[in-house]
């Protein structure tokens, strides 16, 4: 990949390029004469050799999350705010009602 920015192909051209090597995988032409489907082809020969070597503390690999913990967290935080919404809906109900009471003895 080019460092400068204003070299690199736009989305729009990737887009393109992808959509035209799909379109020659589609195509029920001969294999041999196919250049784009050979070189695919060629590619998935050599993926499983290709070995790189990973840093163990490289910051940029996807690790696994143990998700456990944050949504315990926010499920309680959750009746938390909901044990709230229903204490505040009751006060608030207990507090119209005796509004209503004293306006109804006055």
């Amino acid at each position: 990949m080019d460092p400068d920015l204003n070299k690199r192909p736009t989305a729009t051209v990737i887009c393109h390029r992808v959509g035209g090597w799909l379109d020659e995988m589609k195509q029920d032409d001969d294999d041999d004469e196919n250049e784009v489907k050979k070189q695919f082809f060629e590619a998935d020969n050599f993926k499983p050799k290709v070995k790189s070597s990973i840093h163990p503390k490289d910051m940029y690999t996807s690790k696994s999350i143990n998700t456990r913990k944050i949504s315990e967290a926010l499920r309680s935080k959750t009746q938390d705010v909901n044990s709230q919404y229903h204490l505040s809906k009751i006060a608030e109900k207990e507090f119209s009602q005796k509004i209503a009471v004293e306006i109804a003895d006055d």
